[in-house]
């Protein structure tokens, strides 16, 4: 049992039934396992009252402020019209993304294995955002946007972006030849295509891999910037512990 410090403070992530506790002290961020709130003053030596909630099943509306300041809890977004929703790691990401620029003005791509959030902030908040279902598509033909480094044929993203109301044969004929670059090409180009106001004329940070989607873009002459998604979800853990007043 560690004992519990003044100074460290911490943030859980609860997931499938348990809860994840990223314990702070001295800047050095650890990950524990526990069952609960009481838990980590155990496990980390964290006081209950310096602990910080993600609570998805709470929700904020756009525009909202990246982080709540002086809050122990950080909600999802939830957005009505189009539908589409940030859990509240997302949040910590945007907000680690920002972390050195918080004043920064653009479009933040969080890739996930489902789903692609493109999240439009602007004087530090969230102003608005959409969601594409590219990866679980993807997934679902047989092209995972993991695998062989997310190879992408740029005829294929091309062809749809210019008629997106082709999609659907050509993904038959993509399917049918075993063809997952042009899978994946299609799937991009119909996501591009839908999310054109989100990236022509706009800054770009992805956070996580750059490919498929920084090439995919460069193909539209537009420059993306890849950031790391670890060091991106340990600034944002900072950040949020700096909104919180627990740490500087």
């Amino acid at each position: 049992m560690a004992d519990p410090s003044s100074e460290a403070w911490g943030v859980l992530l609860p997931q499938a039934g348990r809860v994840t506790l990223y314990a702070v002290d001295g800047g050095a961020v650890r990950a524990h396992d526990v069952a609960d709130a009481d838990d980590a003053a155990r496990a980390a030596g964290v006081l209950p009252e310096r602990l910080i909630t993600l609570n998805d099943a709470a929700s904020d509306a756009p525009p909202t402020s990246l982080l709540p300041q002086g809050a122990r809890s950080l909600s999802a977004v939830q957005q009505i019209a189009p539908a589409a929703r940030l859990d509240p790691s997302a949040r910590v990401l945007i907000a680690g993304a920002l972390r050195a620029q918080p004043d920064w003005d653009g479009i933040i791509l969080i890739p996930e294995a489902e789903v692609t959030h493109w999240v439009h902030v602007s004087a530090r908040e969230i102003v608005s955002f959409q969601g594409a279902a590219t990866g679980r598509l993807a997934a679902a033909l047989g092209a995972p946007m993991g695998s062989g480094g997310a190879r992408f044929d740029t005829g294929a993203l091309g062809d749809t972006m210019s008629r997106p109301e082709r999609l659907a044969v050509h993904l038959n004929a993509a399917v049918l030849g075993g063809d997952a670059a042009a899978v994946l090409g299609h799937l991009l180009g119909a996501e591009l295509a839908a999310m054109r106001a989100y990236w022509l004329g706009q800054e770009l940070r992805i956070i996580g891999a750059a490919a498929p989607y920084a090439p995919a873009l460069a193909v539209q002459g537009v420059m993306a910037e890849a950031v790391p998604r670890a060091a991106v979800w340990q600034a944002g853990l900072m950040a949020l512990g700096a909104a919180a007043g627990l740490t500087d």
